[in-house]
């Protein structure tokens, strides 16, 4: 985004330009990263979205409340904007929504160890933490730097009581190998690496492979 603060404009300016978007589609699914969430197991379906969000920090004024179930018995209960809503509902005649967190979740390979999963999408940093079949850690990091993706990555891992050297750890969208925050990582986490050898997971993935986006700060300052 070339103005933060005005993103939402810019996200519907896209829309209006960007003639790949603009076809007849029979069915639309967006994903919004959207750091105002939070994570509840299934049993509190019956509670308000209110309710459930009285723990985030994010305002309810024009956001529109959504839910999105996951695979592991937990759902997540987020908003966006509202006027974005509104613009691809009238784009599109059939659109899905759901939280970012919902596709990584519904994607990646578990077994019956502990594993981190670190999904880097466009500066956001999403941590996800299984254990079998169970979510344990699920959050959102806005992450300009690649310090920042270090920071926040060792700090779940600390706060959970996990080892470095032993805990396994899968990376996902932006966090490829070669790139100079994945080899920072793999100087502090002994066993990381990429869930995927190919690209095909970030180009489905991020909202931000269009024809005309600018590289990531990951791709474009940090490669060597």
């Amino acid at each position: 985004m070339k103005e933060p603060g005005n993103w939402e404009t810019e996200i519907i300016k896209e829309f209006e330009i960007n003639l790949s978007l603009r076809r007849n589609f029979d069915n639309v699914k967006a994903a919004f990263v959207s750091s105002f969430f939070n994570v509840v197991p299934n049993e509190y379906s019956d509670e308000s979205m209110e309710n459930l969000l009285n723990f985030s920090e994010a305002e309810f004024e024009n956001n529109k409340l959504l839910r999105s179930e996951t695979r592991f018995g937990a759902q997540l209960i987020y908003g966006v904007s509202q006027l974005l809503i509104d613009r691809l509902n009238q784009l599109y005649s059939e659109v899905g929504f759901c939280h970012s967190g919902k596709l990584l979740i519904d994607t990646v390979s578990v077994n019956d160890r502990t594993i981190v999963h670190l999904n880097l999408n466009h500066h956001n940093l999403e941590i996800l933490i299984t254990d079998g079949g169970n979510i344990i850690y699920y959050n959102l990091f806005e992450t300009p730097t690649g310090e920042d993706v270090l920071f926040y990555s060792l700090y779940a891992i600390e706060q959970l009581g996990l080892d470095t050297n032993s805990i396994q750890v899968k990376t996902y969208g932006e966090l490829i190998a070669g790139i100079r925050v994945y080899e920072i990582l793999k100087k502090y986490i002994r066993n990381i690496s990429q869930a995927l050898k190919d690209d095909v997971f970030l180009k489905n993935y991020s909202l931000y492979k269009l024809m005309e986006c600018e590289l990531s700060q990951v791709h474009s300052e940090e490669r060597k």
